[in-house]
């Protein structure tokens, strides 16, 4: 076990296996088994217990009695309220990064857009994909120089790996996130604050509505199985 030597086995446990969820390797449903996480932990079962009941305080696990702990499922109804937030929180981003963004940072975004165009081109890999786009743009925010906002943004996003992603390879709207991605680039570089926060707002809103609709679409199969 690769703890550090400044936390406790019960945090240790937590943090990685917070990381697990927030990552989809437990997806929505996934029962965590306190034996196997012992096990895979080294540890006895007392922490592995203390760090799922914390999970469940953070929303993240749900606790249902004889069955255990499970990852909480991801309803449309919540990727909506986390969606209309972060719509809010980087339109405000990308107004107060708009003055501050150099010719040195359109050239660094630029690369990162770049490589995620030659990434859709040359691979299915959604993870390798969705890291570059969070890329591109947490590129963009830190320009904001609002370590708070900066937060806030980074804690939302990591959801991500708890929903479909938003670009799965050569589709529509894939390609029309790479448009977006060159309009918001050509905003920055006309420093047009209303104009890239539009895009990105009506970004953020298409993102939002096709990943809803494929949850929504899950969320119908499974009440069709019950």
């Amino acid at each position: 076990m690769d703890q550090p030597p400044f936390e406790t086995k019960k945090d240790y446990i937590l943090r990685r296996v917070k990381q697990k969820i927030l990552d989809g390797e437990y997806g929505p449903g996934d029962r965590l088994k306190v034996r196997q996480l012992a096990t895979e932990f080294g540890t006895s079962e007392i922490p592995v217990r203390e760090a799922i009941n914390q999970l469940a305080s953070m929303g993240l696990v749900i606790l249902t009695p004889h069955v255990g702990a499970i990852a909480t499922p991801v309803s449309s109804r919540d990727l909506q309220e986390i969606f209309d937030i972060r719509t809010a929180l980087e339109g405000l981003a990308i107004r107060l990064a708009t003055p501050r963004i150099t010719p040195e940072a359109l050239t660094e975004i630029g690369q990162i857009a770049t490589d995620l165009e030659r990434a859709v081109e040359s691979t299915r890999d959604a993870d390798e994909l969705g890291r570059l786009n969070r890329a591109f743009h947490m590129a963009i925010y830190r320009y904001s120089h609002n370590e708070r906002l900066l937060g806030m943004i980074e804690d939302l996003w990591n959801h991500a790996g708890r929903y479909p992603s938003p670009l799965s390879g050569k589709d529509d709207s894939t390609y029309q996130s790479l448009r977006d991605h060159q309009a918001i680039l050509d905003a920055l570089r006309d420093q047009d604050v209303e104009r890239a926060a539009a895009i990105t707002e009506e970004h953020k809103n298409r993102s939002m509505l096709r990943i809803i609709a494929q949850v929504k679409k899950s969320e119908a199969s499974t009440l069709q199985e019950h």
